[in-house]
């Protein structure tokens, strides 16, 4: 950052361009000038980034040029600096947009305070700056749609006649290539947030990096954007290049340079010009299966373009099948503060089993979404996503962000279910605490943990349960424990120990007790004549 301090007592210049370095050390040059036409002259022939301002000098003072430059519509910063509190002159120069000043004698928190403003004016005024280089770039370069056209016909497969072929590269025609994917993760937000939602100045801006970081290289590069998602972008080098490494540059000068999280996926082998849409229309796929923990690291590579199709493993499944429910049961009964427990467990399934990606978040977030429609009649318009495309770009491909947005959900249906709830079902902790066990009893659980979960004494959740359901917590959570058990010998071929732990049962000797006093014979005798009926109520 240049500094030009404007200022006609050479003392103030001196304790200004001191205290300056002092808080930003980082300050490239600080030139002065101690007339307002000498400034003038400084700011015409150093072009500073900022311009520290005395009011108070003779010929032209500080208001008159400011007003000079805002009449040749130079949008440098300026904090204003007075010896006079006269609220006049600080009014005068706010309304020709200083950004601050400061009061002699100056004090050091409020001159770091109006360069921390005068940073941020720098900072908008450089990203303004650059997004009208880039219009005025992509208004220049009408030519490349010819060439923008013959991509499209690479990308989508199609044949390409004689004079499309020719205004390819000539490495394309000639060599194998290697297929790559840049994926843009944060697209939506960037879109949103930084690029006004002009989706034509962001493609253009990621267009044009590519092509100046390869050039910056020296690499024969041919690119394109994807036809169907707007995150996606396919790019092709010679097979013969090591492509990882420039490739990691690349996804860090996105990040640099335009500020969008993005990870690529590569194919691993050589291809002519006619498997280029194959190729690329599967890594785009794949980005969707793709462990979410490889994109955190900015590459993933599969062989022949192809990632596991398998979003799910049936012990997967089995922890969505014990999680919806479970969720449902929290939204039910108010109980925000265990959400994120259930969805840490959930989500630290998915990760242990190498499959915590954008599908899999997504056939877990539908169903959620559905059984909380079905059961309460509660929807939520804003997070309702059509496909896994609008869904991972919501969660930005990132596992971190789904459980956040997960757990936003499932506490927004916690507020408003409260509200549908009858009250003589409002506040039922005793409820709560069956259908809890109902869902979870295959978990270690005792009387204790419920309590203290469903913030109860012991003694009070005993005496509401066993007046509210006729029977004990104990009881209750043994009974469903073995019906469970009764119902997994007959159709189930695991051995009995499997599925005494199955149930929730580390001893298969207790287990054995429990099951001949309910049913009058072992789990073993059971299974050879099922029909026998219990013998115990």
């Amino acid at each position: 950052m240049k500094v030009l301090i404007i200022e006609d007592e050479p003392k103030v210049r001196r304790a200004l361009k001191r205290l300056l370095l002092e808080i930003d050390p980082a300050i490239e040059s600080i030139r002065e000038a101690e007339t307002g036409v000498g400034g003038l002259d400084a700011v015409r022939d150093e072009e500073p980034d900022l311009i520290v301002l005395d009011m108070i000098m003779p010929v032209m003072n500080g208001n008159e040029l400011l007003e000079r430059l805002r009449e040749r519509k130079l949008d440098i910063p300026v904090i204003v600096v007075s010896g006079h509190n006269d609220f006049g002159y600080v009014k005068q120069a706010l309304a020709n947009e200083a950004v601050d000043y400061v009061l002699k004698p100056f004090d050091r928190e409020d001159v770091e305070a109006a360069l921390a403003k005068a940073k941020e004016r720098i900072g908008k005024n450089r990203f303004r700056e650059q997004t009208e280089r880039l219009w005025e770039e992509m208004k220049r370069e009408k030519s490349q749609l010819r060439l923008a056209s013959v991509l499209d016909n690479v990308y989508e497969g199609r044949k390409l006649s004689r004079e499309e072929t020719e205004r390819l590269p000539a490495f394309v025609r000639e060599d194998l290539c290697q297929v790559h994917v840049i994926a843009i993760a944060d697209y939506e937000y960037a879109l949103r947030e930084r690029f006004n939602k002009d989706k034509q100045l962001l493609n253009y801006a990621i267009g044009k990096l590519i092509a100046e970081h390869a050039e910056s290289v020296d690499l024969h590069l041919l690119f394109g954007p994807s036809g169907r998602y707007d995150w996606s972008y396919w790019l092709t080098v010679p097979a013969s290049v090591s492509s990882g490494e420039w490739v990691k540059e690349l996804l860090d000068a996105l990040g640099q340079v335009l500020k969008l999280k993005a990870f690529a996926l590569s194919d691993d082998l050589g291809r002519r010009i006619a498997d280029f849409s194959s190729a690329i229309a599967a890594l785009e796929d794949s980005a969707f299966y793709a462990d979410l923990r490889s994109l955190e690291l900015g590459t993933a590579i599969f062989p022949n373009g192809q990632a596991n199709r398998q979003a799910s493993s049936p012990e997967l499944l089995a922890a969505v099948d014990a999680f919806v429910p479970k969720a449902c049961h929290l939204v039910k009964h108010g109980l925000p503060f265990r959400i994120r427990g259930e969805l840490e467990r959930l989500f630290g399934a998915a990760t242990a089993s190498g499959r915590l990606s954008a599908m899999f978040l997504f056939q877990a977030w539908t169903l959620l979404l559905a059984r909380v429609e079905a059961e309460f009649g509660l929807r939520c318009a804003a997070d309702l996503l059509d496909g896994v495309e609008p869904f991972a770009t919501r969660i930005d491909f990132d596992g971190a962000r789904a459980l956040e947005l997960f757990e936003e959900t499932l506490q927004s249906f916690v507020t408003d279910a409260a509200y549908l709830a009858e009250s003589s079902t409002r506040g039922n902790r005793a409820l709560a605490v069956k259908e809890y066990i109902d869902i979870g009893f295959r978990e270690e659980m005792s009387l204790a943990d419920l309590a203290e979960r469903f913030f109860m004494s012991k003694e009070y959740l005993a005496s509401q349960f066993k007046r509210q359901f006729g029977v004990t917590v104990v009881r209750y959570i043994h009974t469903q424990r073995l019906d469970e058990a009764r119902r997994m010998l007959e159709e189930d071929d695991r051995s009995v120990s499997a599925i005494a732990s199955a149930v929730g049962y580390d001893h298969f000797s207790y287990f054995d007790k429990l099951f001949k006093r309910e049913y009058g014979r072992t789990p073993s005798e059971y299974r050879i004549n099922p029909t026998v009926r219990r013998e115990r109520s």
